[in-house]
């Protein structure tokens, strides 16, 4: 129950995060070579990819794994692997040492996959649960781009 409480905190203080964080850090919606970023406020390192720890980097691997491994035919089985994921994100979350301005970049790309992979789990037939996977899909690319 107190690990249930915790995530739950996590998540929330994420979101909160994420507010305080877009409003010290105006975004344009471009990265810094003035690509468009998938994600508001998402930025690369000077140019280069930010740097995780060993386990977001883990877990990262594990949940784009989880991901193309799916059976995706199905609303059901779309719902099953929101579900997946969403465990998955959660044990990210509450393993995480990360601290910094890679830190800060993870949680701008976390509040914006977190709320797909919540409504995957939710999606109440197969067409919206096949556009939030297209939106998945897009986001384990652009985790690839920002992050090693």
């Amino acid at each position: 129950m107190k690990k249930a409480i915790a995530i739950v905190v996590i998540s929330l203080s994420t979101t909160i995060f994420s507010y305080g964080y877009a409003a010290d850090n105006p975004s344009n919606g471009h990265s810094d070579y003035g690509v468009e970023a998938p994600v508001d406020g998402l930025r690369l390192n000077n140019g280069e990819q930010w740097n995780m720890d060993d386990h977001t980097r883990t877990i990262s691997k594990k949940m784009k794994k989880t991901f193309l491994d799916a059976d995706h035919s199905t609303q059901e089985n779309l719902n099953a692997l929101g579900v997946k994921l969403r465990k998955q994100v959660n044990e990210l979350i509450v393993g995480c040492t990360m601290s910094g301005k890679s830190h800060d970049q993870l949680h701008i790309f976390l509040n914006s996959q977190i709320p797909t992979i919540n409504a995957l789990a939710l999606a109440d037939n197969y067409n919206s649960a096949r556009a939030l996977e297209i939106q998945l899909k897009d986001q384990f690319e652009a985790y690839q781009k920002y992050f090693k």
